[in-house]
């Protein structure tokens, strides 16, 4: 299968695409997280009446953001980008020459090919 890859345009076209995805994927996450940080106190505090229930309700909350994350990276591939390793806000959209790097605030777009060593180049800001 040949891999697609985004000029400069074409990348900022599928930006505001790449904004729901990336708000979508920080939400799920944030959220995840603080769940896991309650079922914890959960889990290691005094057992109070209807914790298991409370436990098992998180559990449940915490595997629906998990797969509504892993649906927003299917996305993400599906366009033929994927979420930076090293910064897993940090969505790369191929491009000829490499990678074009999508990250920093979601409201301010900043697009920069992405080096081999993990560095940025100097960004380009679109609007």
């Amino acid at each position: 299968m040949k891999q697609r890859t985004y000029a400069l345009k074409d990348a900022e076209r599928i930006v505001p695409l790449l904004r729901s995805i990336g708000r979508e994927i920080k939400a799920r996450r944030r959220a995840a997280e603080e769940m896991r940080k309650h079922l914890d106190v959960l889990r290691t505090g005094p057992r109070a009446e209807g914790g298991a229930q409370s436990v098992e309700h998180l559990e449940a909350q915490i595997a629906v953001h998990l797969r509504e994350m892993r649906s927003a990276e299917i996305e993400l591939e599906r366009l033929g980008c994927r979420l930076d390793v090293e910064h897993p806000l940090r969505i790369l959209i191929p491009s000829p020459n490499g990678d074009w790097a999508f990250d920093g605030h979601l409201e301010d777009t900043r697009f920069y090919v992405s080096r081999s060593d993990g560095a940025p180049s100097t960004p380009s800001t679109s609007s």
